[in-house]
């Protein structure tokens, strides 16, 4: 469960394939889901890309290159996340792409990435407790019939691993202080560059009353880590970029420093958070430092001795103990 809440992977294949540095554009992809039912949870997290691509163009491009945004719909439909994602690395010929909030849909599109090469950028106690993993707009019905029912954070408390400020913000949020919610960032953490995306986003997407969430900061971080690996790369090649990743550093709204590890995922902090009654967040305990994510889970048997490391010459990412020696 931890776990889900500290991770953001980059997936990288092994086979060979073209990058999109071509004709002065680098293009980019989005596959979020514009449409069904994660559209309430994903289309902003799309508007936080496109924010990062005008920010990037305003400051000259990419290796000189206009950055062009490659936005497609796959409808909360799983297996269509597996045809857009080939489109966007075949046809559109993008450098990388940025999607794929749901762990069903990374899923998916797994194997096309590692067909075509493509990089991805993907986000209790005595007393009885719920744990919600409901993704999407199906948690507005869920909430409200919580609040309908009356039942209180200090009767039972709710803590949730996709419920963020996008999605409260539809909700009378009154009768749901108290129950919690489990993130690597809130909107409401008070430090500089915390200050400085906000009013970048409300800047662009003009409108002061949309919320950030922490998909919207993992993009955040996403897009800056590549554009960083991309300049010391020199390229979009995505195995020159994909070294470059590794040790990467970014001063990220949550007020840590996010690091790309040699397995793929980042170093991000936990925060826990109640739900106020203006549909924010109080932090009310948080790591003391980013934590390093696991790939593999020390608690399930069937991950015992699995490593993740690619920083050997062969891609690592399902290795035991002896063959990782050899």
């Amino acid at each position: 469960m931890w776990q889900a809440a500290v991770t953001a992977a980059v997936i990288a294949g092994a086979a060979s394939g073209a990058t999109a540095q071509t004709q002065g554009t680098i293009k980019i992809g989005v596959l979020h889901s514009l449409s069904g039912t994660m559209a309430i949870s994903e289309t902003t997290l799309k508007d936080t890309i496109l924010m990062m691509v005008d920010d990037v163009n305003k400051k000259g491009g990419l290796l000189g290159k206009k950055v062009e945004a490659v936005v497609v719909d796959p409808a909360s439909n799983w297996p269509l996340f597996a045809e857009k994602a080939r489109d966007l690395l075949s046809k559109d010929k993008v450098a990388a792409v940025f999607g794929c909030w749901t762990s069903v849909s990374r899923k998916s599109v797994l194997p096309v990435f590692e067909e075509l090469n493509g990089l991805l950028f993907a986000a209790a106690g005595k007393k009885t407790a719920v744990v919600s993993t409901i993704n999407g707009d199906a948690n507005v019905p869920f909430y409200k019939e919580l609040a309908n029912a009356g039942i209180k954070a200090s009767e039972i408390p709710v803590i949730a691993f996709s419920v963020g400020e996008e999605e409260l913000a539809g909700i009378d949020t009154k009768n749901l202080v108290g129950h919690l919610a489990a993130w690597n960032y809130f909107e409401s953490v008070k430090n500089p560059t915390n200050d400085a995306f906000i009013k970048q986003w409300h800047e662009f997407i003009k409108n002061p009353k949309r919320v950030t969430n922490d998909p919207m900061e993992a993009h955040y971080i996403g897009f800056k880590m590549w554009t960083q690996a991309v300049r010391q790369a020199g390229t979009t090649d995505v195995d020159a970029v994909r070294q470059a990743m590794y040790g990467q550093k970014v001063k990220a709204p949550s007020g840590f420093t996010a690091v790309m590890n040699t397995n793929h995922h980042l170093s991000k902090p936990v925060m826990i958070a109640e739900i106020r009654p203006d549909g924010q967040f109080d932090v009310v305990w948080q790591t003391k430092e980013a934590i390093k994510a696991d790939a593999w889970s020390p608690y399930l048997p069937e991950d015992k001795g699995k490593i993740a490391d690619w920083t050997y010459p062969w891609v690592c990412g399902n290795c035991t103990d002896a063959k990782y020696k050899d």
